[in-house]
């Protein structure tokens, strides 16, 4: 049927490994190691993190995306990259980053080697080796090692894009120590529509997926029930996370359900934040990493949408001044 069609439509554009192009490494970057013996990448080795200071207590930490590999032969499919820590040569920096790095904020961006969505705390066994799903170790061992910059700092944002996104909603228990957490959430929002179908699968290819991927150790604020913990608004009101911008564009391939359903659902959450942004990314030709999905990581960032771009509307977001949010369609 045309869910079922939807659904696996969905699953193998997520499984797609994202490779944006990186602009110039952020100036004074380092490299650093995670401290715990459980915060490896799927190869086994200690992941790494990037670091950039700043002269302020403003941090902005980012999640970086990349698909997803919920079983042996796409993980075994799954670029090199995505499974291995970054290197010195790999520093990361995207338009945001660079965005926030002019307006002297601390940068921290979280890479992805895990293919669990940053949020698998147990090990896979594929062809006899063992292959370490243990983001979830990675994302706590940072959040620990920078706690108490994190517990001084006077504007803490979180975001993330696309795996990343998620990763806000499956972790947003760690993102809620912090009081004064600001998050922005690059697409992948569930809006009640896509909830709501999302709900529905129950069985089919779903609970194996779910075992791959977390082996019934979901961390214990998502109750055992995946979907509910993605980012989504129920998800962070009950965590108590009140700032939230969430960006989630028609034509995202990962966006199901009855369209005129989803445009109002998205207009409902994006005017209880009065922030967000969400457009017709086909009529509007707006490609980041696939027609409307990722805006935050690539040029789509700066582009201008009936006469404000992405980047104005964050700036006002936090300054609380002026336009904060976007819906064209």
């Amino acid at each position: 049927n045309m869910l079922s069609k939807k659904f696996f439509f969905s699953i193998i554009i997520f499984f797609l490994s994202l490779n944006p192009a990186y602009a110039d490494n952020l100036k004074d970057a380092v490299l650093m190691k995670t401290t715990d013996k459980n915060a490896v990448c799927n190869n086994g080795e200690q992941s790494t993190f990037v670091l950039s200071k700043s002269n302020s207590k403003n941090w902005f930490v980012y999640f970086q995306g990349g698909g997803v590999a919920s079983n042996p032969d796409q993980y075994k499919n799954r670029a090199q990259h995505h499974k291995k820590p970054k290197n010195k040569n790999e520093l990361l920096s995207y338009p945001i980053t660079m965005d926030f790095k002019d307006k002297n904020y601390n940068i921290l961006i979280i890479p992805y080697c895990t293919s669990d969505l940053h949020v698998g705390s147990h090990i896979n066994v594929i062809d006899g080796q063992d292959v370490y799903y243990h983001g979830r170790y990675i994302v706590k061992n940072i959040f620990d090692m920078m706690n108490e910059s994190f517990a001084a700092s006077e504007n803490l944002i979180f975001a993330g894009y696309s795996a990343g996104a998620i990763a806000l909603g499956l972790n947003s228990d760690l993102i809620a120590q912090y009081k004064n957490s600001k998050v922005i959430v690059d697409s992948f929002w569930l809006d009640a529509e896509s909830r709501r179908l999302r709900d529905e699968w129950t069985s089919g290819p779903w609970p194996k997926i779910v075992q791959f991927l977390y082996g019934n150790k979901l961390p214990k604020h998502c109750n055992n029930n995946w979907q509910s913990c993605f980012a989504q608004k129920s998800k962070f009101q009950d965590m108590g996370i009140d700032d939230v911008f969430p960006i989630w564009n028609i034509g995202d391939a990962y966006m199901i359900g009855d369209l005129d359903k989803n445009k109002k659902a998205i207009k409902d959450d994006i005017k209880h934040y009065n922030a967000g942004f969400s457009i017709d990314a086909v009529k509007l030709n707006a490609d980041g990493f696939g027609i409307g999905h990722v805006i935050t990581a690539n040029e789509l960032y700066t582009r201008k949408f009936n006469g404000i771009s992405l980047r104005e509307l964050i700036h006002n977001w936090m300054t609380k001044s002026n336009q904060t949010s976007l819906v064209l369609y």
